[in-house]
């Protein structure tokens, strides 16, 4: 038979409350299960980076009117060419028939 000890604390710490895995019990101490502190925290979080935005807003709008700017530039600079081209061959078919016409009507006189 199993006797037991005779050296037996005089209080014995005893489970009152059920803990799973993830979960925290608020301690003698007063600190607050993690639960509560996240969502406690929520609202500062969420200011925190609202006033971040805010203050970065302006620099991230200076910095995306360059990067816009340089990329508009960069693709007026690759269609350049081809701009050019059309505008003359426009040109060249608008004379081209203007040029006609006279010769057709000093033609007819």
């Amino acid at each position: 038979m199993n006797t037991p000890p005779k050296n037996l604390p005089r209080f014995l710490p005893t489970l009152t409350e059920v803990v799973r895995p993830g979960e925290a019990v608020a301690s003698e101490e007063g600190t607050v299960p993690p639960q509560q502190t996240a969502a406690s925290r929520m609202p500062a979080a969420e200011e925190l980076v609202e006033r971040v935005m805010q203050r970065l807003a302006p620099t991230l709008e200076t910095k995306l009117r360059a990067v816009v700017t340089s990329l508009v530039q960069e693709q007026i600079s690759a269609l350049e060419p081809y701009l050019w081209q059309e505008v003359d061959q426009a040109l060249r078919q608008t004379v081209a028939t203007a040029v006609a016409q006279e010769l057709d009507a000093l033609a007819r006189r």
